[in-house]
């Protein structure tokens, strides 16, 4: 991706990819957005673990009703906490929006297949039998690389089923040469389970932000960090949607750089550059709230949508904004309006409906700012949803200067 365009990329996305995550931890809004991503990248491998365990309980079950000498304790544990709390991982997985409660059931899920396993496991140990210590270790591997776990969730659960083990182990009195081997196997494969899955999951979330912050950029300008005109367009229209739901104002500004051209042909391009960044700077500062959106129209033009505004800050915001950039003083020799480069602003204030298009109210704008060209630029006009409009006046006379 281009250097520039990342660095001026103002995103929570960007911001986490530059400070880093050894801790494997995003900060909260992009630690949501991760969690729910990498829930679903192994939900399709994850979600096999509950239908499995659920028919072994099933056939479990089934063998000690059969049976009538099973244990009253092992009979109810099956029926009355595995198989809801099986069945409740597996309504879960069904739903992007339950994700957490997801993990949580799947890694409880995996605890108590973990310990119906070291049961298993230790009475046989106990006939004789310790190489079914081995299913131990294939459960241990499991939980930390074939789950899908984040690596805290994996953690806490391979480490109480091995400790469950190893105290089982001991308190049952197994022989100690065995309970030092199990002991030592279980600490080796548990190292060898985190190193692999704090490594994998650390490649995930540096694929996940990677991606997220391509994807930014396909929005983006990429050299003021702004969006793009198609992202404008695109942003536009669902906005214009659900203003008319709503009945809320829109205000549409379009900010253009009083005599760029001769700027560029006075300083020289680079200097053009790091105007228009400086500009875009000024007219990001603008647009904070959460359904403001600011963009690169085109050139040196630059284009504001601002969602349900009080009437004043409709009025005033483009007077400051107007004002910030003069107060940059950046010199244009080449200009007849003032010494420092200076904008021209159009504004349009309009309440979506029926009678009006969106295309109409970006006109209103477009006409606006033209009427602030021909009074001699460096000001702000204002136009209402009721101002007469004639098409086109701006683009036809202005495209060039």
């Amino acid at each position: 991706m281009s250097r520039t365009a990342s660095e001026n990329l103002n995103s929570p996305f960007a911001d986490q990819l530059r400070n880093g995550f050894i801790w494997l931890r995003f900060s909260d809004f992009v630690e949501e957005e991760f969690l729910s991503y990498y829930a679903k990248s192994s939900l399709q491998r994850s979600r096999l673990l509950p239908i499995m365990a659920i028919a072994a309980t099933l056939i479990s079950i089934g063998i000690m009703v059969a049976n009538q000498g099973a244990h009253p304790l092992m009979l109810g544990f099956d029926v009355l906490v595995m198989l809801p709390i099986l069945a409740a991982a597996l309504w879960a997985s069904t739903s992007p929006a339950h994700h957490r409660l997801y993990q949580f059931l799947l890694a409880v899920s995996a605890l108590l297949i973990g310990m119906w396993i070291s049961s298993i496991v230790t009475r046989a140990s106990l006939h004789g039998t310790p190489y079914y210590f081995a299913a131990i270790i294939a459960w241990v591997f499991v939980v930390w690389l074939i789950l899908g776990l984040p690596f805290r969730h994996a953690a806490v659960t391979a480490m109480t089923i091995s400790g469950m083990y190893m105290f089982g182990s001991f308190m049952w009195g197994l022989p100690l040469n065995e309970v030092i081997f199990t002991t030592l196997m279980l600490v080796f494969v548990n190292c060898m389970g985190a190193v692999c899955c704090y490594q994998l999951e650390r490649a995930v979330r540096r694929s996940f932000l990677d991606s997220r912050v391509l994807s930014q950029l396909a929005e983006r300008d990429g050299l003021t960090g702004l969006y793009n005109r198609r992202s404008y367009d695109h942003y536009a229209e669902r906005i214009w949607r659900q203003s008319r739901r709503e009945s809320a104002q829109l205000t549409l500004m379009l900010v253009d750089i009083d005599h760029f051209k001769p700027f560029n042909d006075h300083y020289g391009h680079q200097a053009g550059d790091d105007a228009l960044r400086e500009v875009a700077n000024v007219i990001s500062l603008s647009a904070q709230r959460p359904l403001d959106f600011a963009a690169r129209y085109g050139g040196e033009e630059f284009a504001l949508i601002l969602y349900g505004p009080a009437h004043e800050y409709g009025r005033e915001l483009p007077e400051q904004l107007r004002q910030s950039v003069r107060s940059l003083k950046i010199p244009h020799a080449a200009s007849p309006t003032d010494q420092y480069l200076t904008v021209s602003v159009g504004v349009a204030l309009v309440m979506p409906g029926s009678q009006r298009s969106l295309a109409g109210a970006i006109q209103m704008a477009d006409e606006a700012l033209y009427q602030a060209k021909e009074e001699g630029r460096n000001c702000v006009i204002v136009k209402e949803s009721d101002a007469h409009i004639q098409t086109g006046r701006f683009r036809a006379s202005v495209a060039a200067g």
